[in-house]
This record gives C-alpha cells, sequence and structure tokens, in this order.
C-alpha cells in the first residue's frame, strides 16, 4: 500500500437561486458561502414541509437537470439522473457519511422518509477531486440534525391506504443540543408490473434519528448522530422473489473548530446496508442477505490566508466490508485512503479555484482527480462560470467478485467533465443556462467488462419570475444527448427532452403550487439489447397548505392529477392519481 499523500482541491460552489442562505458543507465538507448558485441545490426543513413530498424523488422532480426512472412506488427500486449521470456515478450521504450498497453499487435512497431529514444539500457535477470515487455526476448529503428546539407531531393519509405518524423533537440545555424523531410509514400500494401477479404492492417504513452535540466553547463542538430504517417493500419479478426487507443505519461522530483564519472538522462514522430478497416459494429465514459495512474517517481544514487567498486541505480513509453477505465473495473488503489540497482565490469580480485529488485503493490502486473552476461576476450583476474535472468510478463487488458473473480484472471507469453556467438577473427574476459535457472511457457494462465511450450532454435552460407579492413561477427547459459511442444507440432511460412548470401562489395563511412536466419519449434495452421504446408522457401535480394557527398547518399534495399512465421502466406502471392529506402540530 502506498503511502498516503495529501493532494486535493475543490472550492465550494453554493446554493441555489431559490433558497435563502449559502452556507453549505456539500462542496467542501467544512461550512462556508457558496460560490456558484448554479450547481449546489439546498432545501431546509420549511422548503420540504411546504412540499409535502413523501420521497426525495418528489423534492427534485422539479428542479434543473433530475430525471428519475422508477419500478414502481414509494419504496420500489428508484434511480437518480443528474444531468444524464445516473445513480451509481452520484455519492449519497446522511450527516457527510457514505452510504449505499458495495455489492450493488447503488443507493436506495428511496426508503429514507423526508420526515427524517432536517436539510437536503446537492451539488450538481464532479466533486471527485473531494470525494474521490464514483461522484462524477454529484453528491447528495442528507442531514438529520435538528437545531431549533421545539416538538412537532405529523401525520398523514393517503390514496392506497397509506398513513403515517411522526413525531420530531428537539432541546437545548445549557451548552448541550439533543435531537430525536420517530416514524412509522405504510401502504397497502398498487399493482406495479404489467402482465404479472394482480397484486397490491405495498411498503412499510420505520425510522429514527437521534443526535446530541456539545458547545465547548464559542470555537468548538462535537456530536454524534444516529439514523436508523427498517422496513419492508414488495415488488413483482419473473426471477424469483417478489419481497424485500431493509436494515439500514448511519453513525457519524464530529469535532469540529470554527474560527476566523480556520475551519477544522474531524469526522469518523460507520453505515451498515442490509437487505433480504424472498417470496414465491423463498422464506425470509432462507433468503440470502446482502450486508454493506462502511467505515470512514475524514479530517479537512480550510485555511483563511486573507480574505481573498484560502487553503483547503484534507486526508481520508474508508474501508468496504461485505463479509457479513450470504454470497461467498472471492474477496470481502477493500479499503481506500486519500488526500486532497485545493486553493481558492476570491476577488472582487472573480473567484477561482482550483485542485487534485489522490485515492490509493486496494483493488484498483492509484487515480488523481483534478479540478478546475472560475467564476466570474460582473458589474451589471450578470455572472459567468467555467469548470473542468476528472471524475472515476469503482467497480462494485458485484461487478469484481460475484460467484460465476464477477470480473477481477475490471479496472475502473473513467470521465472528463465540463460545465458553463451564466446568470442575467431580471427585474423581479433571474435566467439561468447552464451547459455541462462529460466523456466517459473504459465504461463498465452489464458483462461486466470495459468497454469503450459514451458521452453525456445536457443543456438546461430556467427562468424564474415574481409577478407579484402572491404569484411567481419558474419554467425549465431541458435537452439531454446521451450516447453509447461505440454501439451508436442513446443510454437508457433519459428523456432527451423535458420541460417543467411551477406557478406558485402565495398569501395571507395560504401557499399553493400546481407543478407540470413534459417527458420526450426515451428508451429501455433487453438483456439480448433489443431496445424498446418508453412512450412520452406528462404529468400534473397540485399542493396546497394552510397555516390555521401558529401551532396547526395542513396540507394537502395531489400528484398525476389527470391519471395519466405511463412509464419510466419498461413493463413497470407509474402510481395513478395519488392524494395525500397531512397536518402538523408544533408545540
Amino acid at each position: 500500500m502506498k503511502k498516503l499523500l495529501i493532494l486535493s482541491v475543490a472550492l465550494a460552489t453554493p446554493a441555489f437561486a431559490q433558497q435563502l442562505d449559502t452556507q453549505t458543507t456539500i462542496a467542501s465538507r467544512v461550512a462556508e458561502n457558496a460560490i456558484n448558485p448554479a450547481q449546489v441545490v439546498l432545501f431546509d426543513r420549511a422548503d420540504i414541509e411546504a412540499s409535502n413530498a413523501q420521497t426525495l424523488t418528489d423534492l427534485l422532480a422539479t428542479q434543473a437537470g433530475f430525471q428519475f426512472s422508477k419500478t414502481g412506488g414509494v419504496a420500489q427500486a428508484s434511480n437518480l439522473y443528474i444531468n444524464g449521470l445516473d445513480s451509481k456515478q452520484i455519492v449519497f450521504l446522511i450527516n457527510g457519511q457514505r452510504i449505499g450498497s458495495a455489492t450493488a453499487g447503488t443507493t436506495e435512497f428511496q426508503l429514507i422518509p423526508l420526515e427524517q431529514i432536517e436539510r437536503v444539500e446537492i451539488i450538481k457535477g464532479s466533486r471527485a477531486s473531494i470525494y474521490g470515487a464514483d461522484a462524477q455526476g454529484g453528491v447528495i448529503n442528507l442531514i438529520t440534525r435538528q437545531d431549533v428546539p421545539s416538538t412537532t407531531i405529523n401525520t398523514a393519509i393517503g390514496t392506497d391506504e397509506t398513513r403515517q405518524i411522526g413525531v420530531r423533537s428537539a432541546a437545548k440545555l445549557g451548552d448541550t443540543s439533543v435531537y430525536i424523531s420517530a416514524l412509522h410509514n405504510a401502504a397497502r400500494g398498487y399493482d406495479i408490473k404489467e402482465n404479472s401477479d394482480t397484486d397490491a404492492d405495498g411498503y412499510e417504513r420505520n425510522g429514527v434519528t437521534a443526535g446530541v452535540s456539545y458547545q465547548f466553547t464559542d470555537a468548538q463542538s462535537a456530536g454524534l448522530d444516529l439514523q436508523a430504517n427498517k422496513g419492508n417493500y414488495q415488488y413483482d419479478s419473473s426471477f424469483g422473489g417478489d419481497e424485500a426487507d431493509f436494515d439500514n443505519r448511519v453513525i457519524s461522530a464530529f469535532y469540529q473548530l470554527q474560527t476566523t483564519r480556520a475551519d477544522v472538522r474531524l469526522q469518523a462514522g460507520k453505515s451498515l446496508d442490509k437487505s433480504w430478497n424472498f417470496g414465491q416459494g423463498i422464506s425470509r429465514s432462507s433468503a440470502d442477505l446482502f450486508s454493506t459495512e462502511q467505515d470512514s474517517l475524514d479530517l479537512t481544514g480550510l485555511i483563511r490566508i486573507n480574505p481573498k487567498h484560502a487553503v483547503l486541505i484534507g486526508a481520508d480513509y474508508r474501508k468496504s466490508d461485505v463479509s457479513a453477505s450470504d454470497t461467498a465473495y472471492d474477496e470481502t473488503s477493500i479499503s481506500t485512503q486519500g488526500g486532497y489540497l485545493g486553493y481558492r482565490f476570491h476577488g472582487e469580480n472573480i473567484v477561482l479555484e482550483t485542485g487534485s485529488r489522490y485515492d490509493d485503493d486496494e483493488q484498483y490502486g492509484d487515480f488523481w482527480s483534478f479540478n478546475t473552476n472560475a467564476v466570474l461576476n460582473f458589474s451589471n450583476g450578470d455572472s459567468l462560470a467555467l469548470g473542468q474535472a476528472t471524475a472515476f468510478r469503482a467497480p462494485t463487488f458485484n461487478e469484481l467478485y460475484y460467484p460465476s458473473y464477477g470480473n477481477p480484472d475490471l479496472s475502473i471507469e473513467r470521465s472528463r467533465i465540463w460545465n458553463i453556467d451564466y446568470t442575467l438577473p431580471l427585474v423581479d427574476g433571474s435566467l439561468l443556462i447552464s451547459g455541462q459535457r462529460a466523456l466517459f472511457t473504459d465504461q463498465i457494462d452489464s458483462t461486466p467488462r470495459n468497454i469503450g465511450h459514451s458521452e453525456i450532454n445536457s443543456l438546461t435552460i430556467t427562468w424564474e419570475q415574481h409577478w407579484s407579492r402572491a404569484f411567481s413561477s419558474r419554467l425549465i427547459q431541458e435537452w439531454l444527448d446521451a450516447q453509447d459511442l461505440d454501439n451508436d444507440r442513446r443510454l437508457a432511460r433519459r428523456a432527451p427532452r423535458v420541460s417543467k412548470a411551477i406557478v406558485s401562489y402565495q398569501a395571507n395563511r395560504w401557499d399553493a403550487n400546481i407543478e407540470g412536466s413534459y417527458h420526450q419519449r426515451s428508451v429501455e434495452y433487453t438483456w439480448m439489447g433489443d431496445s424498446i421504446p418508453l412512450a412520452s408522457y406528462s404529468v400534473f401535480n397540485v399542493n396546497t397548505n394552510y397555516q390555521v394557527n401558529s401551532q396547526l398547518s395542513l396540507g394537502l399534495r395531489i400528484e398525476n392529477l389527470l391519471n395519466h399512465d405511463y412509464s419510466t421502466a419498461n413493463g413497470y406502471i407509474a402510481e395513478g392519481r395519488y392524494a395525500q392529506l397531512s397536518g402538523r402540530f408544533q408545540f
């Protein structure tokens, strides 16, 4: 094992226009102000509650550059695409700790109830120079910590016998802060697959989050956070089994030092991802367990040399272990260590960042990641951001070592990504034009083997406008060209054109919005490589909230208002019209 080198840079690319603040930890692992609003999306607790969303899918569906494919409803498997790059190319975190399955290489983010989340931080584009492997398309951090002392009880009922009950509470006792939440959510569901057993495919999610922190001085603090989520969901399959149990847990501890000259954060964490698939003659007791245990240790420091110059430096260690799985993998653990160093110049009209990261992995060896970004702020309020980065995806345990399938000779999947963002302020509004080009080599296919090349080019235009104190709108137009260059065919499940519109009203105690989207026809492929078209579709949602008094609020969300039939994955039916009534009482 080579010695740990310390070399990587990446500077923050902060918050999106609709957000209230510009502080984020997602770009550099320590809290700092946003640089490029086009690259970061933030949601605080008020945003989440106002959306009445059940899942991260619902929350992000109206944001620019986000697409999803789903094999069913709330809890069934989902795939996220950020500017055309899919979930295997995105890093998911809870409180800064990596989560997900090292066997499949995916994160079942749909199983995490939004009611457990206090804040969502997302950075779009490559962040490999900070997070290493798999951060090609972006990084998503789900934060559970609740800072405002209060207690909230929430309940919801909806179509398909959906029901939810939860409680969230936080308190401050001198220099000690504590929080805890508990949630039960379940539904009978609906029949998700065509030409299969006619049955309802339901789910149940039970979760708890808790944490404690202590403020030693104005500059020093430490804390411990826990998130646990267990449950069950049903699905339809032609390969045996139609039910899954899951048990996902994350624990992380941190120490933080914040001064005018430096921010230092030390974090250690562990995540567990367990699942069992059974049914159709397979009992739960005899089902195979797939288990991933990830341990990590991160140290990051942001040093402010003066108001214009800053250096970011850090090192991390991560170990993934699948030895608890019932599958007999040839190798059961892989460890990675890395280091990063970055520099930022923050001038009056220009911001520059550049940096590099070194990774040393037991399986794929070493890899260097680089990034460079520049943001030009013009005197008339316009801004132009340009960036480029290198990134990579590491093979999963299944791709490497699954019996009679894995290929231990796989190398990493490499990419180079460029982005451009132009922001134009308007009277009571703004216009944002964003483009991204990503080139991939040594892609890992389903065989698995390293194949040739592909490219993903995206362009989004977002126009936000406040027409009055009560009315506002956001119009989004997206174009996506995702091509397998070796086989001269489109990449699966990505719509080449998407149009989105959100009209919002807010006055007195009411707020409401109408969401509409059009997705052009995409394509799916069979195991034999034959293409299957997925028809274009439109979806309209309605969401409204009423503040009864200072303590009680009511919400109503109707999804797929016109009850359109459509699919985002071949053979799987999207949910029809869905209505949910919710209430919150805070004291």
